[in-house]
């Protein structure tokens, strides 16, 4: 029989929908063998896991307030301190280090790549200007052509005059493609992936791959 349930506060379904569509009576779920309860247990983490892959995810196809809440959880589940600032600020993410690092992150999105006209480079300059201080790395990430399949993602994500505008800054721009491509390699090696933020922190103007 198979069941979908939602979990009490004990993580046993309160109660469940069998593969026909009625609900089971409460009363069933006690009289159901010892293993059940630790197989709905297993299962409503499993759920919990796979949504916050999905979560993470949305740093691919998202926009706006959402993409900047995902690039967030991201950094989060990489271990780093990461706060969303608050309305009126320059940039739109801290994400702490260590030592006093911390990444200045703008986060935007666009379904074409950057050229030397865009806002989003006068704003790095803002950032530069109104916050970061001596160990504070400004950084753009960018979803690029965030309503397209990676695969059918054509071209550069910033042009080369537009890179050369953010380098002379000493800001990085780093497209979300390659925070969520970190993101996976922390799920086999968690300290590899920690360091390519480091390094990220570390580059001194140019473009994040």
């Amino acid at each position: 029989m198979a069941l979908t349930q939602e979990m009490d506060t004990k993580g046993v379904p309160a109660a469940a929908i069998t593969s026909s569509g009625a609900q089971t009576p409460d009363w069933v779920t006690p009289e159901l063998p010892e293993q059940y309860a630790e197989i709905a247990r297993q299962i409503a983490g499993l759920k919990e896991q796979a949504r916050a892959y999905e979560g993470i995810a949305a740093v691919l196809w998202q926009t706006g307030s959402a993409l900047t809440s995902a690039v967030a959880d991201l950094f989060m589940s990489l271990g780093f301190e990461t706060e969303l600032t608050e309305y009126g600020s320059t940039c739109d993410l801290r994400v702490h280090l260590s030592d006093g690092r911390r990444l200045l992150v703008d986060v935007v999105s666009e379904r074409q790549g950057l050229d030397r006209k865009s806002p989003h480079i006068a704003r790095l300059l803002k950032v530069l200007q109104d916050e970061a201080g001596d160990k504070d790395r400004v950084v753009l990430a960018a979803n690029i052509g965030f309503d397209q399949a990676l695969s059918a993602r054509r071209g550069e994500p910033v042009s080369i005059e537009a890179m050369r505008l953010i380098q002379g800054l000493g800001a990085n721009f780093v497209p979300t493609t390659a925070l969520f491509g970190i993101w996976k390699a922390s799920l086999t090696d968690a300290l590899q992936a920690r360091n390519s933020v480091m390094r990220l922190h570390s580059m001194d103007g140019g473009i994040f791959r």
